[in-house]
């Protein structure tokens, strides 16, 4: 009976280990962080026409997005530096910054507003640009 005692708690011990290694995982993918926030919409867009020197080309979602925690963050979902423009009718636009590959950016300050979202990059026309928009500061960098 003594010898059962310590296979008894190796294993259980193998399962625990194990257990917290999937839900360390599920915690760092993807998934979860679409489960966990609150409110998301895509607003990806085609690249209208290709930016010159003389002309700056926003592309618009059909999306409009709105916050209820005062905040909208911005997921840059590609391998190319965006910029973002949020525009809101009879306000003024409000502009990102330059956002980076991966990288996030968030709006605070828009609450009670329904807001269209329009992106820039200097891209080919035709170029797919993929933007998560969150109710909310989620500015963990994005990885495929």
């Amino acid at each position: 009976m003594k010898k059962k005692a310590p296979i008894v708690f190796i294993i259980v011990s193998v399962f625990a280990v194990a257990a917290i290694i999937i839900i360390s995982a599920y915690r760092s993918s993807e998934s979860y962080r679409n489960a966990k926030a609150a409110i998301q919409w895509d607003c990806s867009v085609s690249c209208t026409e290709k930016s010159t020197s003389a002309q700056y080309v926003i592309t618009y979602s059909n999306v409009k997005v709105s916050s209820k925690t005062g905040t909208l963050t911005i997921q840059n979902r590609n391998d190319f530096e965006i910029v973002v423009h949020l525009l809101c009718e009879g306000e003024q636009e409000i502009v990102s910054g330059n956002i980076s590959a991966g990288g996030c950016y968030s709006f605070a300050n828009v609450t009670d507003k329904e807001y269209t979202v329009g992106i820039h990059a200097d891209v080919d026309a035709a170029t797919n640009i993929k933007v998560i928009v969150y109710d909310g500061k989620d500015t963990e960098p994005y990885t495929n």
